[in-house]
């Protein structure tokens, strides 16, 4: 073995070493990370309430244009109906077209030959329907 010799001072002795702490260097690091996730979730909250606000500027005007078609379909169902109306349907054929009613020899009732009913898909004879 070698002969190590120390020499120990009473300068060496009096020096107060200081070590940092593992703590003391995470510290800032750990700041910084909290700081940034706070950022993070504030940012995340506002765009939530922006995108909940944009949602309700759309249900809105959906609902008017709901509101707006269903006065749309009254109308047209309103309108639907005095065009279909019997009276206005005569007043237009007497005096636009100039149909009249017919006399009672100009009627031909045609009747369905047995067997058949109205509505069927099968068409009947040439002379089976006979005029009255």
């Amino acid at each position: 073995m070698t002969n190590e010799h120390f020499i120990h001072t009473s300068f060496l002795a009096r020096q107060n070493v200081k070590r940092s702490a593992p703590n003391a260097r995470r510290l800032p690091l750990m700041m910084i990370l909290m700081g940034l996730t706070l950022m993070a979730c504030f940012f995340l909250c506002l765009w939530v309430r922006i995108y909940i606000i944009e949602i309700g500027y759309q249900l809105s005007a959906t609902l008017e244009n709901h509101e707006r078609l269903l006065q749309e379909n009254r109308k047209l169902r309103i309108e639907r109906a005095s065009l279909r109306s019997p009276s206005r349907i005569e007043d237009i054929a007497r005096n636009r077209l100039g149909m009249v009613i017919p006399a009672g020899s100009q009627v031909v009732v045609l009747r369905l030959p047995p067997g058949m009913q109205a509505g069927s898909s099968q068409k009947p004879d040439a002379g089976a329907a006979t005029p009255q």
